[in-house]
């Protein structure tokens, strides 16, 4: 690197080193989203992360968290697979290019899963439609699993060498890193 002379006590540094950052790309674009994922599809299912909470809400909010839970499912797959498709191996963007046509799919019936009508005794009516959120679910939690694959074999989840330290992995896992 080369730093250039100055008259004040901080000098600046100055050449033509990259500014990588892939160490936070990663974090940010992608680890982030592999655990939203994980917490998006398990409300889909609930409602609610912990047992617990699901028991201070009323069913229609239980059911309005799913319905939510499933559309961010559904939007973080989709920023996820155009955050690494520039990333993945060529053997892998077929992979990544029918999976995004699965999520085209998707996107055509996401916004029926359910429905809002008026009630003259209870007001609001909120109805799922049971049959479709879950064919959706499992659409989304199988594009899920399948990425997992070619985000690995780009090196994106663990790094590609013969070995792997599971210690050095759980102590980062650990310490939030």
């Amino acid at each position: 690197m080369v730093f250039k002379k100055s008259d004040s006590s901080s000098d600046i540094p100055l050449g033509t080193d990259a500014w990588n950052v892939a160490d936070g790309y990663s974090k940010l674009k992608i680890l982030k989203h592999l655990i939203y994922l994980d917490r998006w599809e398990t409300i889909s299912e609930f409602g609610s992360e912990e047992i617990d909470e699901a028991n201070l809400m009323t069913e229609k909010q239980i059911q309005k968290r799913r319905v939510e839970a499933l559309q961010r499912f559904y939007s973080a797959l989709k920023q996820l697979m155009g955050n690494v498709k520039f990333a993945l191996k060529k053997t892998d963007q077929k992979v990544i290019d029918d999976l995004m046509k699965r999520l085209d799919v998707v996107e055509e019936y996401i916004h029926k899963i359910y429905s809002v009508d008026e009630d003259d005794l209870d007001g609001e009516v909120f109805e799922i439609n049971e049959e479709l959120f879950l064919k959706i679910r499992k659409i989304l939690k199988d594009i899920k699993d399948q990425l997992n694959t070619p985000l690995n074999n780009a090196g994106l989840i663990f790094k590609n060498t013969e070995e792997i330290n599971l210690d050095k992995i759980m102590e980062d896992i650990v310490q939030g890193g």
